[in-house]
């Protein structure tokens, strides 16, 4: 479950295809109504499970479940991350959190970038690398590139390592996210395998 709804709807996307894990479901908050707010991402995404939950037993499917929830937040200037951590660890959500907001992420498939900074100073070094960005990912985006990025958010700050936590500025633990989708393609292609 993503706050924003496009980057972060078309980053997971191309994860996803990237890594053929087809049973990955991404959502937005900004597209369905649940609000921005860290707090309201992690309440939707608790929704979600539980309707999913609800289905695989309506139907005694186990597959219509979940294996695991996500919810993606920016720390930006949010007054509900602090609730939001809590609620995600109450819940058995995982919260990724990106501070100061998710283009830390996208920045660290191109350049190293261990300084402190703004929201918008992020979104404008970006630029740098994809001109015209303006939220909106090029196909050409370079998804292979994301150990990568993962090294370099490990470094910026090596603490940052587990779900429903905030780290320093800059951090993201998003690579937390990237590892669970390639999980899930790794189950999607061993079942395929073994199918045939």
């Amino acid at each position: 479950m993503c706050e924003g709804a496009v980057t972060e709807v078309q980053y997971f996307s191309g994860i996803r295809d990237h890594f053929r894990a087809l049973p990955v479901v991404i959502g937005t908050c900004d597209i369905d109504g649940c609000g921005r707010d860290p707090l309201s991402v992690v309440r939707e995404a608790e929704k979600r499970r539980d309707a999913a939950i609800g289905k695989a037993r309506r139907h005694a499917d186990a597959y219509l479940a979940y294996d695991e929830v996500w919810a993606v937040v920016d720390v930006d200037d949010h007054t509900s991350l602090e609730a939001a951590i809590r609620r995600a660890r109450e819940t058995g959500i995982h919260l990724a959190v990106s501070r100061p907001c998710f283009e830390i992420w996208l920045l660290w498939h191109f350049q190293e970038f261990p300084s402190g900074l703004t929201s918008a100073a992020a979104r404008d070094k970006i630029d740098e690398h994809l001109p015209r960005y303006d939220k909106h990912l090029p196909e050409s985006f370079p998804y292979g590139a994301y150990e990568t990025a993962r090294l370099r958010a490990r470094k910026a700050d090596p603490r940052h390592d587990s779900p429903n936590r905030k780290g320093g500025n800059p951090s993201t633990n998003v690579w937390l996210t990237i590892e669970a989708i390639a999980a899930s393609g790794q189950r999607t292609i061993q079942g395929r395998d073994s199918a045939s």
